[in-house]
């Protein structure tokens, strides 16, 4: 351990305090003329001398603090970025409720995008027919017999208890003959639909139509007296829960309700059916689909 200046400072009186006792012993009066000289501490007074001057020199120095261990401190933060950030909480989808009367679908086939943006349409059979928009109308052509003509709008889809709807739309035959059926479609799915049918005669049908089998089932008939089938018209669909009603010109037929709970959910469509006369041309001027 290093001695301090206070330790040296002690042990260089009592060296000197020796020194004194060294020289008053060789100087006193019992010692014989012809004693030897003693040993010379000249050079030993010289050098402690030395030494005080340079603890003295020393102690007048300002002691300099032992350096302070620097406290430690605290890792910079770095700010969030978007990457370290939680991802947001998507918002919860709106929820879109309707009532009684609210317009869910309208086409009037007057717009300029493609009419066939969220429309799909084949016939049963598979044959050929032709269907086009042109100035605010849908153009459907049947060449050949005994073949209907779908058209469905692929964008509504209505769940399972959730399918209740009005459908309507707005036709006016332009064949050079009127045998044909045009009928209304609601709750579509690759399991079948009902369909509401009018007959250029008057006649008209509530079909349940299964289509893993490609069967139709009459659920209710009946029919229009002195109907101008060549004029324009409107047919409609009711489907409300189990009950089903069909329209026309814009009133319910007589006895025109059936109930009937195959089918809870699917799509609404329009079809024209050329019965045994073929070439049959038929236009649809609006398709609106409203909650009953």
């Amino acid at each position: 351990m290093k001695p301090s200046h206070k330790s040296l400072t002690h042990l260089l009186l009592l060296l000197g305090v020796l020194m004194i006792a060294q020289l008053a012993c060789n100087l006193g009066g019992g010692a014989a003329e012809n004693a030897p000289e003693g040993p010379d501490y000249s050079a030993t007074e010289q050098a402690l001398q030395q030494t005080q001057t340079a603890l003295d020199a020393q102690a007048q120095k300002p002691v300099q603090p032992e350096p302070e261990e620097p406290e430690p401190t605290a890792e910079p933060t770095a700010e969030p970025t978007e990457e370290s950030q939680p991802p947001a909480e998507e918002p919860e989808p709106e929820v879109v409720t309707f009532t009684s009367g609210d317009l869910i679908f309208y086409t009037d086939f007057d717009g300029a995008e493609d009419w066939e943006d969220g429309w799909i349409h084949f016939s049963l059979p598979d044959s050929d027919y032709t269907v086009y928009k042109d100035n605010g109308i849908m153009y459907v052509e049947v060449p050949e017999t005994f073949t209907t003509v779908y058209l469905f709008y692929d964008n509504l889809f209505f769940e399972r208890d959730k399918a209740d709807v009005f459908v309507e739309a707005g036709f006016e035959n332009r064949s050079t003959h009127n045998i044909n059926n045009i009928s209304v479609m609601c709750r579509s799915t690759d399991q079948g639909w009902y369909e509401f049918s009018i007959l250029s005669g008057g006649l008209w049908y509530i079909y349940r139509y299964d289509a893993i089998n490609n069967s139709y089932k009459i659920l209710k008939d009946g029919g229009i007296a002195n109907l101008d089938y060549d004029a324009p018209h409107t047919i409609a669909a009711e489907c409300l829960g189990d009950q089903l009603t069909f329209y026309f010109d814009g009133e319910p037929l007589k006895n025109g309700s059936i109930t009937d709970a195959t089918f809870r959910e699917g799509q609404v469509g329009f079809s024209v059916y050329a019965d045994s006369w073929a070439d049959v041309v038929v236009e649809f001027d609006y398709f609106g689909v409203m909650v009953p």
